[in-house]
This record gives structure tokens, C-alpha cells and sequence, in this order.
């Protein structure tokens, strides 16, 4: 074992060194998943934790138990945390690391992660798993209290952004052509799959914080109880649309195989959430906690991405700049000079090639073509 600092926690993880192949380290090859490379989804999740204050807390796939350890010392989280996991050996290092951390409030148990969801009644479930979590989405929705949060990592991209359309269709119920904001319409296919597994218990949902990062999206969002709310959530379910001929991009709830712009083809997927992304109040309550929260590894790259999330809210699916240029048959613009050009639009979190904009396509071609 080696032990590791990760914002106030100290955590003994199996030694990378141990478990090397031919020099190389996966963290899927030792007894006990670590990944360091999440510990920009995991500040983000304690600065999430830190505004939504569950009063019980469950980390269905604790692995080391640092989600929920980081939650107690840097979330605020008072009440029970409550730590399984299936695997022996995680069970046995995440009894350690919680001694190791002083946490007195917390129950470990061994289970299934299903089985246990089913069995539990928190405030706050937190869902990483191992690829999709898919599998464990109706479960997880099950084990949450009136107005509880479901907070959730997806890292099979391949298959939201339909790179593998036939494993989209398996697993998420999507299916059609794969977009040029692919980024973004994986984003709006989980939360799709999220807001009808919700609908079969009678809640709705309600977004709170949904972004990509480097190779998984991580969302939260807020159950709602009711038959009406879970009506509501539904209806914000429809489809996305790429024109192939003029590259324009829209949402709608209504079947489209004609483009509204020029009258062309239009490549379908879906169905995806078309409503909001995020919360606004929510993302200024993280930052208001992120301006607190000395122990966050990047609060710099944090803070870029809530204020990039913000900016972004309630507009219609990004732009590649790239893909435009290509079908007009002109160069590249800068893509700080074609924002000032729209004079409302900005880059976005998903692609560093697209861009976001309120503004009509039209004016959106007429810079393109002007800037050329």
C-alpha cells in the first residue's frame, strides 16, 4: 500500500508500482480501483455535495472510499455516509482510510450495488461506476428520498455519442446518425435515459449540473416526486438534428426529416433531454463554495468550467467551427473574432472547436462568410 493526499483526505491506495505492466499502469489492474485522473470530477462532486447538504449519503461503488471521505471533511456532510462495495478487498481498505481519516458518522457494507440501492433510503446516492451506469440508473433513482440528488459518472463515450450506435440503442434506447456535436448529444442521451427510468417511479428530474470532461460526463440531478413532475420531465425528451447539406443544428420535440433552413436532409438522434443543462442558482452556489474551498486541486480550472456552463445554459447545441468552414468552402475564422462578430456567443466546454450562440444561423453563416 502507499498512502496518498487528495484535498483534505489521506487515503492508502495498492502501490501503482505493484501492479505495473511492462512499466505501464492501468488503474483497472489493481485489487482496488484509484484513479487519479478523477480528481477533477471528484472536487467538482464535493463542491456539488457542499450545496445540495444531504443528510445521509450513499457511495454505492466506494472502491477506497475517497468520494466519500472528501465529502465529509470538504462537502459538510454531518449525517451518515454510507460506504459498499462488492469487492473484499475494497471493503477492508476503505475500513482503513476511514480510520485513517477520523470519520466517526458512516456504516460499510458489502452488496451489490443494485441490491443495496434497492434497499436504502438516502438523500444523496452517488453512482461511478466501472463504463455505464446504465445498468444501475433504476436503482439508484429508487434509493432516494423525497427531493434526493443522483449524482452520476458515465465514461462510456463511445456508445452515448454513437461511435457505437447498436451499443446506444442497448443500453440508453438511442439510435440514428452521430452528430457533429456528439459531445453534447451523449450529454443529452444520458439525461434522456435518466428522466424515463425516473418517469417508471413516478419522479421527475431536474438537472442541477451536467458537463464533459477529458473522457466521461458527470451530472447531478434532483428527483421531484409525482406523476405530473415526471410528465414534465418527459416532455422535455425529443430529438437532435443536424442538417447534412448547410450543417444547421436544432432540437425539437417533433419529428424532423427536412431541414427548416434550406430544406435538406437532416441526420436524427435521439431521443435526448432538449431542456436546460444545468441550474444557474446552482452553479453561482458553487462558486459562492469554491471561493471556500482552498483544498480544491485546479479551483482555476473549476471555475472555468462553471463559468463556461453558465454561459452556455439554455442555448441550442454548439457549432463546429471547423465542420461550417468546410461546408461553406472558406477558412477557419478565430473563434474569439467570430464571437465578437455575433456579439452573443461563446466557446463551450464540449469542444474547443464549437462554439455557442442565441443568435440565428443566418447571422452565424453571414460572420463566417465575413471573417473568410
Amino acid at each position: 500500500m502507499t498512502e496518498i493526499t487528495e484535498g483534505k483526505a489521506k487515503i492508502l491506495i495498492p502501490d501503482p508500482v505493484e501492479f505495473s505492466r511492462e512499466g505501464k499502469f492501468d488503474p483497472a489492474w489493481s485489487p482496488v480501483f484509484y484513479n487519479p485522473r478523477m480528481v477533477f470530477n471528484r472536487d467538482v462532486s464535493v463542491l456539488a455535495v457542499s450545496v445540495i447538504s444531504p443528510s445521509s449519503v450513499l457511495d454505492a461503488m466506494a472502491a477506497t472510499g475517497i468520494r466519500g471521505i472528501r465529502f465529509v471533511l470538504e462537502g459538510g456532510v454531518n449525517g451518515e455516509v454510507i460506504f459498499n462495495d462488492k469487492n473484499p478487498v475494497a471493503i477492508e481498505l476503505i475500513s482503513k482510510n476511514i480510520e485513517l481519516n477520523r470519520i466517526t458518522n458512516y456504516k460499510i457494507m458489502r452488496a451489490d450495488a443494485n441490491s443495496i440501492m434497492h434497499q436504502l433510503k438516502v438523500d444523496y446516492t452517488d453512482l461511478d461506476p466501472f463504463g455505464s451506469p446504465a445498468p444501475f440508473l433504476f436503482a439508484a433513482l429508487s434509493s432516494l428520498r423525497r427531493k434526493g440528488v443522483l449524482g452520476v459518472t458515465a465514461t462510456d463515450l463511445s456508445a452515448l455519442e454513437g461511435k457505437s450506435i447498436t451499443a446506444c440503442n442497448r443500453k440508453y434506447g438511442a439510435s440514428g446518425k452521430r452528430l457533429n456535436y456528439s459531445k453534447e448529444a451523449g450529454l443529452r442521451v444520458l439525461l434522456a435515459k435518466i428522466a424515463r427510468e425516473a418517469a417508471v417511479q413516478e419522479k421527475g428530474i431536474l438537472p442541477l449540473i451536467s458537463f464533459y470532461k477529458d473522457y466521461y460526463y458527470r451530472l447531478f440531478v434532483k428527483t421531484v416526486d409525482g406523476a405530473k413532475r415526471a410528465d414534465k420531465a418527459l416532455e422535455q425528451i425529443g430529438m437532435l438534428y443536424e442538417c447534412q447539406n448547410c450543417g444547421f443544428s436544432f432540437m425539437d420535440k417533433e419529428c424532423q426529416v427536412k431541414c427548416p433552413m434550406c430544406g435538406g436532409e437532416v441526420n436524427a438522434y435521439g431521443p435526448a433531454w432538449i431542456g436546460k443543462l444545468n441550474s444557474i442558482d446552482f452553479l453561482n452556489r458553487m462558486k459562492e463554495r469554491l471561493d471556500k474551498a482552498p483544498q480544491i486541486n485546479n479551483p482555476n480550472s473549476v471555475k472555468r468550467l462553471l463559468d463556461s456552463l453558465i454561459s452556455e445554459n439554455g442555448m441550442g447545441p454548439y457549432y463546429r467551427i471547423d465542420v461550417l468552414a468546410s461546408k461553406l468552402k472558406v477558412n477557419m475564422p478565430p473563434t474569439h473574432r467570430l464571437i465578437d462578430c455575433l456579439e452573443d456567443g461563446t466557446r463551450t466546454h464540449f469542444d474547443e472547436r464549437g462554439i455557442k450562440t442565441s443568435k440565428s444561423f443566418d447571422q452565424l453563416i453571414e460572420c463566417m462568410k465575413n471573417l473568410a
